[in-house]
């Protein structure tokens, strides 16, 4: 059967629109940085996010919660979830744990000291993504092997920190939002035909001492980290309730044709 027009997916036959996929992504003049294993590019977050608001709509409705608009039924879906889970509030959160997640998710802080990076340049972006998923796994010497073998325009390796200015910002981009050493990502700059696949070898993060401002921030993010997790398996387990159905090849022609502007 044809997928309905315009639509990436549907959810109980209620069609997920281009626009409304569109609408979710970030306004970023740039793509962000697709992780190994992690971020699954602007268009794959965006319609996951869609595809999650349609079965929490339905679920919504399900029990009968109000709201004018859609927003306002997801809300109302939240605030109940929130009041039946107590973990998702900052005042239930211990500044022992706040400080071990804290230890453990530093890479969503911020705040590098060091990063030693190896990193290659293409000027193509289906290679640069045939590469990365090539050198996924990866140690360092055969990342730089194998990504010799597609034949970037440039590579090489740097360290970032307040001592080397000579870095390109893409790869800066690149090793901040992987942020994990071993870890290995893509930043795109499609207008200007630029691509980098970037593997950390090592990082390190600068020392921050423990006051009321930065457990303020950590359990805000405990606490949103905890909200989308319950959300994401909430909306996994109401997809037995209500089909979803993604058109990949539409996706795929999608994003080939936005990437090309």
């Amino acid at each position: 059967m044809d997928p309905p027009p315009n639509a990436l997916a549907t959810v109980a036959g209620e069609p997920i629109t281009v626009e409304r996929v569109q609408a979710l992504m970030p306004d970023d003049p740039l793509p962000p940085v697709l992780v190994v294993g992690g971020y699954s590019g602007p268009w794959g977050e965006a319609l996951n996010l869609a595809i999650r608001d349609e079965l929490l709509v339905h679920e919504a409705a399900r029990r009968g919660l109000s709201g004018s608009t859609r927003a306002e039924q997801i809300a109302t879906l939240i605030k109940q979830e929130q009041r039946d889970n107590p973990g998702f509030t900052m005042e239930n959160i211990a500044d022992d744990e706040a400080r071990s997640w804290y230890q453990e998710h530093r890479n969503l802080f911020g705040d590098v000291a060091q990063a030693e990076v190896a990193w290659a340049e293409f000027t193509d972006g289906d290679q640069a993504k045939k590469a990365m998923e090539r050198v996924a796994g990866a140690d360092q010497p055969t990342f730089q092997r194998l990504l010799r073998e597609d034949k970037p325009t440039n590579s090489g390796t740097a360290t970032i920190d307040d001592q080397h200015d000579d870095v390109d910002a893409m790869v800066t981009r690149a090793a901040y939002a992987i942020a994990a050493a071993g870890g290995i990502g893509l930043s795109a700059d499609p207008k200007n035909k630029r691509w980098w696949v970037v593997r950390v070898e090592r990082i390190s993060f600068e020392t921050v001492a423990w006051d009321e401002a930065l457990a303020y921030r950590v359990k805000s993010a405990m606490t949103a980290y905890r909200q989308d997790e319950h959300l994401r398996q909430l909306a996994d387990s109401l997809r037995k309730k209500w089909p979803v159905h993604v058109y990949e090849a539409r996706l795929a022609d999608v994003m080939r044709t936005e990437e090309a502007k």
